[in-house]
């Protein structure tokens, strides 16, 4: 359990019993970001040409190769101090060092993809699954949220396929999205990313953690005007973060993509996007809305709602285990 966390009761989850103890916490953030250089700067600088070099004379079936002969040159890690967390990885078929080393080559493959978009481009061939959820939120006139999954290949490519579909999508995100949380790599490392996906992306919201409710009211001003508002999954930003089951163990998520689906009167619409290794195609399936309207107030709709959206992982990681980005971030779960 999270030191002086307020615990409260959520709906059910799938399969996990009559009742799930949900773990709520709220955080400070500081305003601003710390270290002008790191270390993981430098190593980007380092694999910055390769990434460079493949995503111009390497065909692309061959990337993940590229990728994977890299990671054996470090020493990948996961979670191995919980019991539940080490049990899950086993149960999904990431446990292995070779396992541990797939997991590490698809990020490297996503920063191949982003290099390659801003050299020449880059044209994968997508399939956007569920746009009858798309439309349908349009046609309610209020727009939705894209709660997307943190899986390797999200980023660059569920923009894309928004695009090719003619939906306009702003993204929330914060200032430290792309490849560095350091203030030389948010000033000159991070705009290769943002660039990439801002051809694609009709815009960008930046948290201002200074005065985050002025972002999260852009949001809202979005979503009023019948457009969609997308936001990756994860820990990074909001003050709220909710824990919720996943098989054994416990994820945490912020807790602001239903908060403001909910205030805005948009639908929360659930995003995940993997890669059949076999074809190369990228799959973006939208999924059904998340009810946010049952829950008798506040925190059981944020607890409901994130507990909906992680038992939606599930089919997801049992397929694609090794395109997760999130499994070294896996606790013990405590149901008490």
């Amino acid at each position: 359990m999270i030191p002086g966390a307020n615990v409260i009761n959520a709906s059910r989850g799938a399969g996990w019993g009559p009742s799930l103890k949900i773990n709520v916490r709220k955080r400070k953030r500081a305003s601003r970001s710390g270290a002008f250089f790191t270390s993981e700067d430098l190593g980007f600088l380092f694999r910055l040409p390769i990434f460079a070099i493949v995503s111009l004379l390497v065909p692309e079936a061959r990337w993940r190769n590229v990728c994977l002969w890299m990671e054996r040159l470090k020493r990948p890690s996961l979670p191995q101090g919980d019991i539940a967390p080490r049990q899950d990885l086993a149960a999904f078929g990431v446990a292995g060092g070779a396992d541990r080393r797939r997991v590490g080559a698809m990020r490297s493959e996503h920063n191949i993809q982003i290099v390659r978009e801003r050299l020449v481009g880059w044209a994968p061939e997508i399939e956007l699954c569920g746009l009858e959820h798309l439309d349908a939120a349009r046609q309610a006139g209020h727009g939705a949220v894209l709660w997307i999954a943190h899986f390797a290949f999200n980023a660059l490519a569920a923009k894309m396929a928004f695009a090719r579909a003619d939906f306009e999508v702003f993204h929330v995100s914060r200032p430290e999205h792309g490849f560095s949380k350091s203030r030389f790599g948010i000033r000159f490392l991070n705009p290769i990313r943002t660039g990439a996906e801002l051809k694609y992306a009709a815009g960008r919201v930046v948290i201002d953690r200074a005065n985050p409710a002025a972002s999260m009211n852009e949001a809202r001003r979005l979503l009023r005007q019948n457009r969609f508002v997308s936001i990756t999954a994860g820990a990074w930003e909001g003050e709220l973060l909710v824990s919720a089951r996943i098989g054994q163990s416990a994820m945490e998520l912020a807790g602001g993509a239903p908060r403001l689906a909910k205030v805005a009167g948009a639908q929360l619409l659930p995003v995940f996007v993997v890669r059949d290794d076999s074809s190369g195609k990228i799959r973006v399936s939208v999924e059904r809305p998340i009810d946010l309207d049952s829950r008798r107030d506040k925190a059981e709709m944020i607890q409901g709602a994130t507990q909906d959206f992680a038992d939606r992982h599930l089919p997801y990681l049992k397929a694609y285990p090794h395109q997760w980005r999130d499994w070294e971030k896996l606790t013990a779960f405590d149901a008490r």
